[in-house]
């Protein structure tokens, strides 16, 4: 039995979405915390705190193609074929999760911070990358890379509740909110619990067999950077994934920005504790549980436009929510925030979700392009575009409130125009974002019947089947997901390595 008909069962679903405690409790816990921790305790100013984001994940955007391409190739050394070419890099990352608690250390200098969180984004992109194409390695059937999928986003749900009541407990057991110990204790609990759940992972999932796997080996260093490179750039000429990536980075940059926000927003505009923003998040992260399991059984039964769409008008509304209860200095403060809190919840898990669900198929669509297998290509320049995004939104947020007058090491007031500043990043920064997610859903051409006929089509011609008997209405449906003629695509075209050797 090849790998990819093995049964998944419940006990490989919890395994594989397990994975996504790292994927999403680490983004979820620094996105929270960590710019406040270093603008609060560490003696940074905002800026020096949003630079270290920024150059740590421009620098990292370098090894997320690099890190595609490897373990697209790494059945090619005895250590790939040993423990698996995506599998291998999950076993290695166990032990580097001691690096995370190393991040919350205050009372070092900027360059510890900034070298701390490089070392983390680097072992990150080296768990996310070969994450991310497991389900594709996993399983060919629709319904299943679906729920695989949807289980790494429960389990992101999870991660995003864990990320919020673990400091919030810490936050009580060391009373009150001038101690930066709190934060160290989280960085060793959850340290602990990425590491259980990569053990998880790699013990319940599988790849594709060696023989299952096209041999795309170079000649040399060069002729490999240069595939890389190539390969990657050509990513971009797929019309599906331009728009997915416009969904992506859109939709995902609101959620991004808003959570870098937010922990501000309350504390400084709204005037409540650090524990009362643990308890929002905490609260959100349920409901986003809830709500992912809704979004995952309706894009696996009608798709995920309008889903999407929705969730992300959930989010907007959310938002203008928030900042009009700061505006009209509305009475019963605390109960109107857990309202929209809940509200939020219920669509932010559309909004993390469907992204990463549809990804799952891209390979699919890139296959009748390039007549290739790219999972890992993709997965890399998907993660790199969304890192460059985070830390482009999270550099710009520090500038803003640079420039308006925010004030570090300071743990109650700041300034009139911080504070409208902070306003105006949650209003126009994460609904404009929004907005631009929804345009780009609305171009998307991929759902589940046009994927259906593709996989058809695909396996047509892989068993022989003449390509001028293709049908006019596949044609036009191959012309609108890869934006080739149909009789320009199966790798008769100029997209990626192959063409140019």
């Amino acid at each position: 039995m090849i790998n990819n008909q093995r049964k998944i069962t419940i006990l490989t679903r919890f395994s594989y979405g397990s994975g996504n405690l790292i994927g999403s409790g680490a983004l979820a816990i620094s996105a929270a915390w960590l710019l406040y921790f270093y603008t609060t305790f560490c003696g940074l100013s905002v800026f020096e705190a949003t630079l270290i984001f920024s150059i740590a994940t421009y620098l990292d955007v370098i090894l997320n193609p690099l890190m595609g391409f490897i373990t697209d190739n790494f059945y090619q050394n005895k250590l790939g074929r040993r423990f698996g070419r995506r599998r291998f890099f999950i076993l290695l990352a166990i032990p580097c999760m001691i690096i995370y608690p190393m991040l919350w250390i205050n009372g070092m200098s900027f360059w510890y911070y900034l070298t701390t969180y490089i070392l983390f984004e680097i072992i990150y992109t080296m768990i996310m990358i070969p994450y991310n194409t497991l389900p594709v390695e996993m399983t060919k059937n629709f319904d299943q890379r679906t729920y695989l999928a949807g289980s790494k986003a429960m389990f992101g749900k999870v991660a995003n509740f864990l990320a919020a009541a673990i400091p919030g407990l810490f936050f009580y057991l060391f009373h009150g909110n001038n101690s930066p110990t709190p934060f160290l204790f989280t960085g060793i609990t959850y340290a602990t619990i990425m590491a259980i759940a990569l053990i998880l992972l790699y013990c319940n999932s599988w790849e594709k067999r060696i023989d299952e796997v096209e041999n795309e080996s170079t000649e040399g260093l060069i002729e490999g950077v240069k595939k890389l490179f190539l390969d990657v750039y050509s990513t971009f000429r797929l019309k599906t994934f331009r728009n997915h990536l416009g969904m992506y980075l859109f939709g995902f940059g609101a959620e991004w920005l808003f959570a870098a926000t937010f922990t501000y927003f309350i504390v400084f505009n709204l005037g409540q504790p650090r524990a009362f923003v643990s308890e929002m998040n905490s609260l959100s992260s349920i409901c986003q549980l809830i709500s992912t399991a809704f979004f995952m059984v309706w894009c696996a039964k009608h798709g995920f436009k309008r889903p999407f769409v929705i969730a992300i008008l959930i989010v907007i509304s959310s938002v203008i929510g928030y900042v009009g209860v700061f505006h009209f200095n509305l009475p019963h403060i605390t109960w109107i925030v857990v309202a929209i809190t809940i509200w939020f919840g219920l669509g932010t898990g559309g909004v993390y979700y469907i992204p990463w669900s549809v990804y799952t198929f891209l390979a699919d669509i890139d296959e009748v392009l390039t007549g290739r297998r790219r999972e890992g290509i993709y997965a890399g320049a998907m993660t790199m575009a969304g890192k460059l995004m985070r830390a482009t939104v999270v550099f710009i947020l520090g500038l803003v409130l640079s420039h308006f007058g925010f004030k570090s090491g300071i743990l109650e007031t700041q300034p009139d125009s911080a504070i409208n500043a902070i306003n105006g990043v949650m209003l126009f920064g994460v609904c404009g974002m929004a907005i631009l997610g929804i345009i780009f859903t609305y171009r998307m051409k991929l759902d589940k019947s046009t994927h259906a006929l593709i996989i058809k089509e695909l396996e047509r011609v892989k068993n022989g089947g003449s390509k001028e008997q293709a049908t006019p209405e596949i044609r036009k449906l191959v012309k609108e997901l890869t934006g080739f003629d149909y009789n320009c695509c199966f790798g008769n075209n100029n997209v990626g390595f192959k063409a140019h050797k």
